[in-house]
């Protein structure tokens, strides 16, 4: 996914405005039967979970490190055996990229546990269809639930929808895809002028998406989601945060070079990077390379590491939380990232954006 802004220069910085303002294989997601009003197509959302299903079995299937014990990979239960509070996380957690699954009729209680057990937050990326009720949850539980709206940009009512989302309480779009023109189409503009006076985030997927049916023609092209069409949505629009899903994959450079100078934009590395990218995360030095620089960009906290650039997303059932974020933990450690910049990526940045308590 490739999500990439550009700030304007103005006298009130991007950040004070915006403070203002995997699974196992066996239980990959099917189609959602949903109806967005007007809006989403029920065959263009079972492609999509599908999809997301796929890469999250995939994901799981990679964490057989010795070091990811069977309690990380089951974040309902209690602590393992021998273990004790000091292995709980201390510092807070904020998951950019957890989709609403109204397929589970526990997903909520599910995730409400997660959260008390891991200090988790969840952007909760909801279906226009299903927004009250997690408008509800997350005025019950504000500091587990921060909502947010998944749209078609391509529907007739998508501008009444965001209207309709702002008006609920959510505080942000995702994930955008599967759209029938590139992010930076004119035609989607009058979405994104909604969003920069809200001053929302705004998750795009980026990069590569899968395929279901191979028998089966679809208007699906990952051409149209590259982090390049979101770097002219980053300048026109300062007031949104753009963050990247999956960090532009295979695109990586491009995604980091728009985000570099870019105030307003960030990535996550959910999906399969930190999959396929296990043996070799040393490499991603070479795409954040640009931390020993004076670097003039204003940054989260006015950290001078090229990686405050991420931030954390899963995109996983949420049995696959914990692992996901020991993948971004080992990252960390290939990479040398220092402590507080981890802290930001973990939660700290989008928890400055968003204006959350502590």
């Amino acid at each position: 996914m490739h999500p990439v802004k550009e700030s304007n220069r103005r006298d009130l910085t991007f950040f004070e405005a915006s403070s203002r303002n995997r699974t196992s294989l066996s239980r990959c997601l099917t189609g959602r039967q949903l109806s967005h009003g007007a809006g989403v197509r029920e065959t263009k959302i079972e492609k999509l979970l599908s999809r997301r299903g796929f890469l999250g079995a995939a994901s799981g299937a990679a964490v057989t490190s010795s070091a990811w014990s069977l309690a990380e990979l089951s974040p309902f239960g209690d602590l393992s055996p021998g273990g004790t509070a000091a292995d709980k996380p201390a510092g807070r957690i904020i998951d950019m990229h957890v989709h609403f699954d109204e397929k589970k009729p526990a997903f909520l209680d599910d995730l409400l546990r997660l959260a008390d057990r891991m200090n988790l937050t969840a952007c909760l990326l909801t279906p226009f269809a299903h927004r009250r009720v997690v408008a509800d949850a997350a005025k019950q539980h504000p500091r587990q639930i921060v909502p947010f709206g998944f749209v078609d940009l391509d529907g007739p009512e998508v501008v009444r929808q965001v209207e309709e989302l702002h008006s609920l309480g959510f505080r942000g779009l995702g994930e955008l895809e599967f759209v029938k023109k590139p992010y930076n189409d004119p035609s989607y503009f009058p979405v994104y002028e909604l969003a920069n006076r809200y001053g929302w985030l705004v998750l795009f997927h980026t990069g590569i998406v899968l395929r279901k049916n191979f028998d089966e023609p679809e208007d699906v092209a990952s051409g149209r989601m590259r982090p390049i069409h979101l770097e002219e949505i980053a300048r026109r629009f300062p007031k949104i945060t753009v963050v990247g899903a999956h960090c532009g994959n295979p695109e990586y450079e491009w995604a980091a070079e728009i985000a570099r100078w870019n105030p307003n934009v960030f990535f996550d590395l959910s999906g399969s990077t930190l999959t396929k990218m296990h043996g070799r995360l040393a490499e991603f030095q070479r795409i954040f390379w640009w931390s020993a620089l004076d670097w003039s960009v204003k940054t989260p906290d006015n950290d001078p590491s090229a990686f405050v650039k991420l931030v954390f997303g899963s995109d996983s059932d949420l049995s696959g939380v914990e692992s996901v974020a020991n993948q971004y933990r080992a990252l960390f450690d290939a990479c040398d990232v220092p402590e507080r910049t981890r802290k930001m990526i973990m939660g700290g940045t989008v928890a400055k954006l968003l204006g959350l308590p502590e």
